[in-house]
């Protein structure tokens, strides 16, 4: 007897389903920090419909919105990165907050008190570092490279950046095989990797395919009261970001050398005439991003993380040399 075809669902509902989908993982950007804050003047007053502009200073990308009835305003999906903020009103001096540091996951409170004036005229503030979130409940611990790679390299026993955060986490123990967060059981954290779960057949295990040192920006150990948006773990959340390219050619190198001309000889080898053991250990790592070379001044940028969601408008870079 021949087999009857299965009829599936019609062609423009599979498209709008693979769509919907899409979407889903679009939104899911798990690394991405916020801007949130209120609006008002310099009586107290709120403002309505006034205009942010957040820009950020490596890569020139830009995110817009406007306060609403109760002067508030947010701006989500945020990569990590140094921003200024712009906030213009109708009969208000502009004013810009510069410098604003969000790192992975972090949201910011960036309050803004306008003054009367004319638009053309303009008040800066530098943004101070942030010493305490308090948007959020979440408790973690946030490691930035620089701070990883000045450490000694055998502190954790090799370029491995998750076992830096078991010395230096609260509340994390363990290795990059079997780990707890809080007492959590073993195998039970989940790992992200520019907002993308990394985990495979072992949950959170990212010991052999762990991306280079070189190449993270920055992560964090997020061990309680992170958000909803995080699922599929019951220990934890270890968040690795990527380092993104910029208008600016930019880039880091290492080199490691261990041999045993640079060790002095133990006691018993002095003592019995026999020479230093041999301990040869070479190991090298760089990385480099900046702007592609293209004809339009609003190329993507090089960058091994996602590119920006579509909300973004990239911002004409003026002094790109065009190709002939």
């Amino acid at each position: 007897m021949p087999s009857l075809p299965i009829a599936g669902p019609p062609a423009p509902k599979r498209i709008l389903l693979a769509a919907l989908l899409s979407l889903a993982t679009l939104c899911a950007q798990t690394d991405r920090g916020s801007l949130t804050g209120t609006v008002s003047d310099i009586s107290g007053g709120l403002v309505r419909g006034a205009r942010m502009e957040a820009v950020n200073r490596a890569s020139h990308f830009v995110w817009r919105t406007t306060s609403g009835n109760a002067g508030q305003y947010a701006i989500p999906n945020l990569p990590p990165g140094v921003y200024d903020l712009a906030i213009e009103a109708p009969g208000f001096k502009k004013s810009v907050r510069s410098a604003i540091r969000i790192d992975v996951g972090e949201s910011i409170r960036a309050d803004a008190r306008l003054e009367p004036g004319a638009v053309i005229e303009s008040v800066e503030i530098v943004a101070p570092p942030v010493l305490l979130e308090t948007e959020t409940s979440e408790t973690g611990t946030l490691l930035p490279q620089g701070q990883v790679i000045d450490f000694p390299l055998s502190f954790s026993g090799g370029r491995s950046p998750e076992d830096f955060a078991y010395k230096l986490a609260p509340g994390a123990q363990g290795d990059n095989w079997m780990s707890r967060v809080n007492g959590s059981p073993a195998f039970s954290k989940e790992v992200l990797l520019d907002g993308a779960s990394v985990t495979t057949y072992i949950a959170g295990h990212f010991g052999e395919s762990s991306v280079s040192l070189e190449a993270l920006e920055e992560f964090r150990v997020q061990t309680s009261g992170y958000s909803a948006e995080f699922g599929r773990t019951a220990g934890g959340i270890f968040n690795f970001v990527m380092k993104s390219g910029g208008n600016q050619l930019h880039g880091s190198a290492m080199g490691q050398l261990r041999n045993e001309w640079m060790d002095a000889n133990s006691f018993l080898n002095n003592a019995y005439g026999r020479p230093r053991a041999r301990d040869r250990r070479h190991n090298y790592a760089f990385s480099l991003g900046g702007p592609p070379a293209s004809r339009a001044s609003t190329a993507a940028r090089i960058a091994p993380s996602s590119m920006p969601p579509s909300s973004v408008t990239p911002k004409p870079t003026p002094d790109w040399a065009a190709l002939p």
